[in-house]
């Protein structure tokens, strides 16, 4: 079976993990990959707003990232199933200890991912070096634990298809709320606040109903964000917006 893989580079930590998984499986699939950090057009023609994407045999898009037992079915000549990431999400804001995302903390926001560990930790932090110091805000707790977090890159380097300019900021990724805490509204405006004065305007993808990427549309919504539009939609599992804020 082909598989295509498609990824950001190192924005996810996670990428690393894949890459290094799919290696396993080289002599079992036909694997082909795809590293889109400086190839907007084919972002454009794939309709790719995750940090990965994942095509087999030119017609089954996924779109989580991938293990080993998703691996195995694949090559039994299967397709897995796929569910979005959906839950209900509080509207209470919980404000911790806000702290900037610097390359001396990168760990610390590794951690919004299951599988996070030193090597695609810096493989992260190599990747986000190239465009500055400042590349988000954590939520911290008391006992120094990650709680949410949000991260951003200057919108005229990112490959998706996106309005781009000097003047906009775009939300990477932002994470980690449940249906009992909002953790990531504090941090969120923060990074506004950073942003100030440098940015007029920030942006992101979210999904409609399911929180990722970014989700869900109403978080967004909730926070002065105004809806764009959708921009992609695929039926068995996202239907994305773009959302705009004025700085």
């Amino acid at each position: 079976m082909r598989l295509d893989f498609y990824y950001y580079s190192y924005q996810c930590p996670l990428n690393d993990d894949m890459l290094q998984l799919l290696e396993k499986y080289r002599d079992k699939l036909d694997i082909y990959y795809h590293d889109i950090s400086e190839d907007p057009e084919t972002a454009k023609n794939m309709g790719m707003f995750y940090p990965t994407l994942m095509v087999l045999d030119n017609n089954k898009r996924y779109y989580s990232p991938i293990s080993r037992s998703f691996l195995e079915q694949v090559v039994k000549g299967a397709y897995p199933t796929e569910k979005p990431y959906m839950c209900t999400l509080s509207q209470q804001v919980v404000a911790g200890n806000i702290e900037a995302i610097t390359a001396k903390n990168i760990e610390t926001a590794c951690e919004c991912c299951e599988n996070a560990n030193i090597s695609n930790c810096r493989k992260k932090a190599g990747f986000l070096k190239q465009y500055g110091d400042c590349y988000g805000f954590l939520n911290m707790d008391d006992d120094g634990k990650m709680l949410g977090g949000v991260e951003f890159l200057p919108s005229e380097i990112i490959p998706y298809d996106i309005p781009r300019g000097k003047h906009i900021a775009f939300i990477t990724c932002i994470y980690r709320s449940d249906s009992e805490y909002d953790y990531k509204t504090a941090p969120l405006q923060a990074l506004e606040q950073h942003l100030r004065g440098e940015y007029s305007e920030i942006i992101a993808i979210t999904d409609e109903k399911g929180v990722f990427p970014n989700g869900d549309l109403d978080f967004f919504i909730r926070n002065g964000y105004i809806d764009k539009g959708v921009v992609f939609k695929d039926k068995s599992y996202c239907t994305l917006h773009l959302v705009s804020k004025r700085l």
